[in-house]
């Protein structure tokens, strides 16, 4: 039997909550002209049918939706469920248990690596990506990233550079092999990420999902081939996400606790190594989760425990900001990241200004700039390109830059130019609020603008082979052309992307903007009946990893060795939207207070 959960019909509310299919129509209006054309064209009629199109658009899919998620929440399946299980059961491999016990757990993490196993045989040794590469490189003292031979640039983290090398050094001082350290490393991903969703599948049964929703996210998770694909790759982004995704569990468990379970050794040990690896191995996943931690310690919880909370996020950043920049790196080789990431849109939209208006700045304020940045005023003129900001970071800061005086002259320039700059941050984010784009990512601004626009469709980009720069990673592992495993399941994700309806699964705006708007949504129709603050404790790591990818220096696939970037920033969102579905799924009715 279901549980009585979150829902159920209120017809005679149909159109609650339409402001967020308004709004979201109005930014994909935005993101997709942007997009397409490099402005956003406030002044032309056409701009805003393209905008009650899309408000529409969204509005019945919405209410679709909510019509489905409604099924699945009551009796509505029970005559599908019936011939989903009659099916399941003559497949071992589709019987999953969802049981408490180790036992299940271990037998439902077998099933999801059985159905992912011709990709990792298809797939070996494994993937990796070009900085991957130059990264492993430096592990093993090749010059990369303009760095001298021994030392490691935490540019990209130098806990993935460890983690990677290590692998693939052990793989080959076993074997003679690189390739073998490199599928250690991809099977030890696929082993962790397939237990934690067994666990997560154990965890939304005892919240009471129903069968049927559970055996879709089961499925889900088995065969949508991004998964397999990624977990197959080494890549920052794909190692923070196995880690969060399994930290996340035990944030739930955390919060059903009311944070009781922080008293537990082991469960406050483990939390502590899983926040501590997600935060290392990606610098944006420390703040995700020290956000989560601290907005915690705001609940209504018992003042001891938000107390532990509250020191596990102070140690996190010390541990990451402070003791091993100050400690560790000069002692390991270890070249600090420069500052700019941090400053990557803000530099980015200041490019745009400069481009449009090189000479409306003042001497004093090209001063200030110039004194920050590594280019000056007119060199972030000229290398402008609208949808990525490396090209005008310049990948670092001046040493005893002063970041308050840069951000009080680029906000006096967005004052005087507050149009340039929207035009500038929508044309950088527009790759999570469009569907299609122009071909002309890598290239500059002027020549989007004079040049023939060819439309492209902004999917995902599973990348199915190494690709190594031969100047680092190549002196050891030769580039190989793709062979026919690979050309596989190359053809597995281009058809997948070329069937009407299915491929909507493919698009990247539909898990960075859509699903989680659309969850908002579902959140704000019931927030009465079913929304708790402790609803809102554990989806808030979701909604906060999924507004990150705002503060990105791409959000597209673009050229210039900069391919799939984008899936990857993303790729954490599509891996969190099955969970998110189950957990709403398992929302029970608040209680009645007595009158």
């Amino acid at each position: 039997m279901l549980p009585e959960i979150v829902l159920h019909g209120d017809e005679k509310k149909r159109f609650t909550g339409w402001g967020f299919p308004v709004v979201l129509g109005f930014v994909f209006a935005c993101g997709t002209n942007a997009s397409t054309d490099a402005i956003v064209p406030f002044d032309r009629p056409y701009f805003y049918a393209q905008w009650l199109l899309f408000a529409v658009l969204f509005l019945a899919v919405f209410q679709i939706g909510f019509k489905i998620v409604q099924m699945g929440a009551s009796d509505g399946l029970t005559k599908q469920a019936s011939k989903t299980n009659a099916f399941s059961n003559k497949f071992l491999l589709l019987r999953f248990e969802y049981g408490q016990s180790k036992k299940s757990k271990f037998k439902d993490s077998l099933r999801i690596l059985a159905a992912w196993l011709p990709y990792i045989v298809l797939l070996y040794p494994g993937v990796l990506y070009w900085d991957t590469g130059d990264q492993v490189a430096q592990f093993f003292g090749i010059s990369a990233f303009g760095q001298k031979p021994g030392k490691i640039w935490d540019h990209h983290p130098f806990f993935d550079t460890y983690l990677y090398g290590g692998f693939i050094w052990l793989g080959h001082a076993i074997t003679g092999s690189y390739n073998v350290g490199i599928f250690l490393y991809a099977i030890a991903q696929c082993v962790f990420v397939a237990v934690a969703l067994a666990c997560w599948l154990s965890y939304l049964k005892e919240r009471g999902v129903g069968r049927v929703p559970l055996k879709i996210c089961a499925m889900f998770f088995c065969f949508f081939p991004f998964f397999p694909i990624a977990f197959m790759s080494l890549s920052k982004d794909i190692t923070h996400a196995a880690f969060f995704i399994a930290w996340l569990l035990m944030f739930m468990r955390l919060v059903d606790t009311r944070l009781e379970k922080i008293k537990h050794p082991s469960f406050f040990l483990g939390f502590l190594i899983l926040g501590l690896c997600s935060s290392l191995s990606k610098k944006m996943g420390m703040y995700i989760i020290l956000f989560c931690l601290i907005i915690l310690v705001f609940g209504k919880f018992r003042i001891r425990f938000k107390a532990a909370v509250a020191g596990i996020a102070a140690f996190l950043f010390a541990i990451v900001s402070i003791v091993l920049p100050n400690y560790y790196y000069p002692k390991a080789n270890i070249v600090p990241g420069g500052g700019q990431a941090a400053f990557a849109m803000p530099i980015e939209l200041l490019g745009r200004s400069a481009h449009a208006y090189p000479q409306d700045v003042t001497d004093s304020e090209k001063e200030v700039i110039e004194s920050y940045l590594v280019y000056s005023w007119d060199q972030i003129s000229t290398q402008y390109n609208p949808y990525i900001a490396d090209p005008v970071t310049g990948y670092k800061l001046r040493k005893g830059a002063s970041t308050p005086d840069f951000l009080k002259v680029w906000l006096k320039i967005g004052l005087r130019h507050p149009m340039t700059y929207l035009n500038g941050f929508v044309c950088l984010e527009s790759g999570w609020i469009s569907f299609s784009g122009n071909d002309k990512s890598s290239v500059s601004y002027k020549d989007v603008k004079k040049s023939v626009q060819y439309p492209v469709q902004l999917q995902m980009d599973a990348s199915v082979y190494t690709v190594a720069n031969e100047d680092t990673l190549g002196k050891l592992i030769p580039n190989k052309d793709k062979n026919w495993a690979q050309e596989i399941v190359d053809s597995i994700t281009s058809m997948l992307k070329s069937i009407p309806v299915v491929n909507v699964l493919t698009y990247v705006a539909f898990w960075a903007s859509v699903f989680p708007t659309f969850i908002a949504y579902l959140l704000w129709r019931k927030r009465k009946e079913y929304v708790t603050a402790k609803t809102m404790f554990q989806l808030l790591p979701y909604f906060v990893s999924a507004a990150s990818l705002f503060v990105y220096p791409v959000s597209r696939v673009t050229g210039g060795g900069h391919g799939g970037d984008a899936t990857r920033y993303m790729f954490h969102t599509l891996l969190l939207a099955p969970i998110v579905m189950g957990l709403l799924l398992s929302l029970k009715k608040k209680p009645q207070k007595e009158k």
